[in-house]
Protein backbone atom coordinates (compact mmCIF):
# COMPACT_ATOMS: atom_id res chain seq x y z
CA UNK A 1 0.00 0.00 0.00
CA UNK A 2 3.01 2.48 1.14
CA UNK A 3 4.60 1.95 -2.50
CA UNK A 4 0.80 2.93 -4.52
CA UNK A 5 0.90 6.02 -2.31
CA UNK A 6 4.86 6.61 -3.61
CA UNK A 7 3.79 6.16 -7.07
CA UNK A 8 0.55 7.93 -6.95
CA UNK A 9 2.10 10.72 -5.39
CA UNK A 10 5.74 10.56 -7.66
CA UNK A 11 2.99 10.76 -10.47
CA UNK A 12 1.17 14.09 -9.31
CA UNK A 13 4.34 15.61 -8.85
CA UNK A 14 5.71 14.97 -12.38
CA UNK A 15 2.32 15.82 -14.11
CA UNK A 16 2.56 19.47 -11.96
CA UNK A 17 6.28 19.53 -12.97
CA UNK A 18 5.46 18.81 -16.83
CA UNK A 19 2.48 21.20 -16.44
CA UNK A 20 4.66 24.22 -14.88
CA UNK A 21 8.01 22.99 -18.10
CA UNK A 22 4.49 23.50 -20.45
CA UNK A 23 3.64 26.78 -19.42
CA UNK A 24 6.76 28.42 -18.86
CA UNK A 25 8.28 27.70 -22.47
CA UNK A 26 4.82 27.95 -24.61
CA UNK A 27 4.75 31.57 -23.31
CA UNK A 28 7.93 33.60 -24.44
CA UNK A 29 8.09 36.14 -22.19
CA UNK A 30 8.28 33.46 -19.01
CA UNK A 31 4.79 34.55 -17.66
CA UNK A 32 2.40 31.39 -16.20
CA UNK A 33 -0.42 31.45 -19.10
CA UNK A 34 -3.20 33.04 -16.79
CA UNK A 35 -0.67 35.93 -15.81
CA UNK A 36 -1.56 39.11 -17.03
CA UNK A 37 0.41 40.51 -20.05
CA UNK A 38 1.84 44.11 -19.49
CA UNK A 39 0.51 46.81 -22.16
CA UNK A 40 2.59 48.87 -23.78
CA UNK A 41 3.48 52.18 -21.81
CA UNK A 42 1.41 55.47 -22.39
CA UNK A 43 3.06 58.03 -24.00
CA UNK A 44 4.53 60.94 -21.67
CA UNK A 45 3.89 64.62 -23.08
CA UNK A 46 6.58 66.75 -22.65
CA UNK A 47 5.59 69.32 -24.66
CA UNK A 48 2.03 70.28 -24.91
CA UNK A 49 0.35 72.19 -27.77
CA UNK A 50 3.52 75.45 -27.24
CA UNK A 51 2.56 78.21 -29.51
CA UNK A 52 5.74 79.29 -31.32
CA UNK A 53 6.06 82.86 -33.89
CA UNK A 54 8.40 84.84 -35.00
CA UNK A 55 11.55 84.05 -36.90
CA UNK A 56 13.40 81.28 -34.88
CA UNK A 57 12.20 79.81 -31.60
CA UNK A 58 13.76 76.72 -29.86
CA UNK A 59 12.10 74.24 -27.26
CA UNK A 60 14.06 71.85 -24.81
CA UNK A 61 12.63 68.30 -23.31
CA UNK A 62 14.71 65.67 -21.41
CA UNK A 63 14.55 61.94 -22.25
CA UNK A 64 14.59 60.53 -18.64
CA UNK A 65 15.02 56.77 -18.15
CA UNK A 66 12.31 54.38 -19.51
CA UNK A 67 11.38 56.40 -22.75
CA UNK A 68 14.09 55.76 -25.93
CA UNK A 69 11.64 57.64 -28.56
CA UNK A 70 10.15 60.57 -29.21
CA UNK A 71 7.13 61.53 -31.55
CA UNK A 72 7.10 65.34 -32.33
CA UNK A 73 4.30 67.18 -33.84
CA UNK A 74 3.40 70.24 -35.76
CA UNK A 75 1.06 72.34 -36.95
CA UNK A 76 1.85 75.25 -39.25
CA UNK A 77 -0.45 77.86 -38.46
CA UNK A 78 0.94 80.65 -40.64
CA UNK A 79 1.60 81.42 -44.36
CA UNK A 80 5.04 80.30 -45.36
CA UNK A 81 6.58 76.92 -44.61
CA UNK A 82 9.17 76.89 -41.74
CA UNK A 83 12.07 74.39 -40.93
CA UNK A 84 13.13 72.22 -37.77
CA UNK A 85 15.60 70.42 -36.39
CA UNK A 86 15.79 68.53 -33.40
CA UNK A 87 19.12 68.44 -31.15
CA UNK A 88 20.57 66.44 -28.86
CA UNK A 89 22.81 68.05 -26.04
CA UNK A 90 22.60 71.66 -27.09
CA UNK A 91 20.96 73.66 -30.13
CA UNK A 92 24.23 73.17 -32.32
CA UNK A 93 24.67 69.41 -31.20
CA UNK A 94 23.79 65.89 -32.75
CA UNK A 95 21.25 66.54 -35.57
CA UNK A 96 18.56 63.65 -34.49
CA UNK A 97 16.17 65.19 -37.05
CA UNK A 98 15.14 67.58 -39.75
CA UNK A 99 12.79 68.56 -41.95
CA UNK A 100 9.93 71.25 -43.21
CA UNK A 101 6.80 71.93 -42.10
CA UNK A 102 4.31 73.02 -45.00
CA UNK A 103 2.03 75.88 -44.48
CA UNK A 104 -1.33 74.08 -44.82
CA UNK A 105 -2.86 74.30 -41.62
CA UNK A 106 -2.37 70.43 -40.96
CA UNK A 107 -0.61 68.85 -38.19
CA UNK A 108 2.58 66.69 -39.34
CA UNK A 109 4.38 64.16 -37.10
CA UNK A 110 7.70 63.17 -37.22
CA UNK A 111 9.25 59.99 -35.47
CA UNK A 112 12.86 58.75 -33.80
CA UNK A 113 13.42 55.90 -35.89
CA UNK A 114 16.20 54.56 -33.43
CA UNK A 115 16.45 54.52 -29.51
CA UNK A 116 17.69 58.31 -28.48
CA UNK A 117 19.58 58.41 -25.00
CA UNK A 118 19.06 59.90 -21.85
CA UNK A 119 19.75 63.60 -21.91
CA UNK A 120 18.35 67.08 -22.91
CA UNK A 121 17.43 67.47 -26.73
CA UNK A 122 16.16 70.49 -28.28
CA UNK A 123 13.60 71.16 -31.04
CA UNK A 124 14.79 74.75 -32.87
CA UNK A 125 11.74 75.95 -35.84
CA UNK A 126 13.06 78.84 -38.12
CA UNK A 127 11.52 80.78 -41.15
CA UNK A 128 13.11 83.88 -42.95
CA UNK A 129 9.24 85.21 -43.21
CA UNK A 130 8.02 84.41 -39.73
CA UNK A 131 5.91 81.75 -38.56
CA UNK A 132 3.07 80.57 -36.02
CA UNK A 133 2.70 77.21 -35.18
CA UNK A 134 1.85 74.44 -32.30
CA UNK A 135 4.43 71.99 -31.37
CA UNK A 136 3.94 68.74 -29.21
CA UNK A 137 6.39 66.21 -27.96
CA UNK A 138 5.38 63.21 -26.68
CA UNK A 139 7.74 59.90 -25.57
CA UNK A 140 7.58 56.50 -25.28
CA UNK A 141 8.83 53.14 -25.25
CA UNK A 142 8.50 52.12 -28.82
CA UNK A 143 9.05 53.67 -31.98
CA UNK A 144 5.02 53.91 -32.41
Amino acid sequence: MKHIRKMIVVGLVSAAVIILIYNFTSNSEGRLANEPRSTPSTPLTVINKENFAGTTNTHRFDIRAGSSYMKVSFKNTGSKHFTFTINEGSTSGTAITSGSVPADGKEHTYYSDKALSTGSYYVSTSSAQGMSGILDVSLGTDVN
